[in-house]
């Protein structure tokens, strides 16, 4: 695929999913973008081999099409490449990761529940699903659902690490217990 076929994508400055596709339409690799138009524009920039690598220049190369799938915000572009990614299984997302496994998010099923980010391998040996009330995942890239968290932490505070204050085993509070540093900065 060269730079002049991007024209023909007709893609837009919004926030969305991208899928790189070979001639018979097959998906080589989802990504997200807060800009579609840019971030597809960056795969063909003279210095990628440089920045991105010998198997993104690869994948460029082999690419016939780029489609796309707008959305309403780069929060929605994450959680959708994520679901597209566990559902499509791209053979570059795939070839382009670490032997770490993907992140994903766990909702406990406690009394007062947490919210834990954690690698999905960590969390098969930790956790049951008699544990958890949810699991949301597999995210591919840690610090961007770390930045995503933070701000659904500011729009709903949730308890992650802290355990809950117990007075003769009932949940409230008591003297000696102290908040954790999120509470004392209403994010938990």
């Amino acid at each position: 695929m060269k730079r002049q076929d991007l024209q023909k994508a007709g893609l837009p400055e919004v926030p969305g999913v991208y899928f790189f596709r070979d001639k018979e339409g097959n998906i080589l690799y989802i990504g997200k973008a807060t800009s579609l138009r840019d971030r597809v524009r960056s795969y063909f920039n003279p210095d990628l081999m440089k920045a991105r690598g010998l198997r993104l220049v690869s994948m460029v190369t082999i690419a016939d099409t780029v489609t796309f799938q707008t959305t309403e915000s780069v929060l929605e572009a994450l959680l959708l490449e994520s679901k597209l990614i566990k559902k499509h299984n791209p053979p570059y997302n795939a070839k382009e990761k670490d032997n770490k496994s993907f992140s994903c998010v766990v909702i406990t099923k406690e009394q007062f529940p947490r919210v834990l980010i954690m690698r999905i391998r960590d969390y098969e040996k930790r956790y049951t699903k008699k544990d958890v009330q949810a699991v949301y995942g597999p995210f591919t890239s840690l610090q961007t659902l770390r930045d995503a968290m933070k701000i659904i932490r500011k729009l709903f505070p949730y308890r992650d690490k802290c355990e809950p204050c117990i007075v003769d085993g009932v949940y409230g509070l008591r003297t000696s217990c102290k908040p954790c540093f999120n509470a004392k900065i209403k994010l938990c």
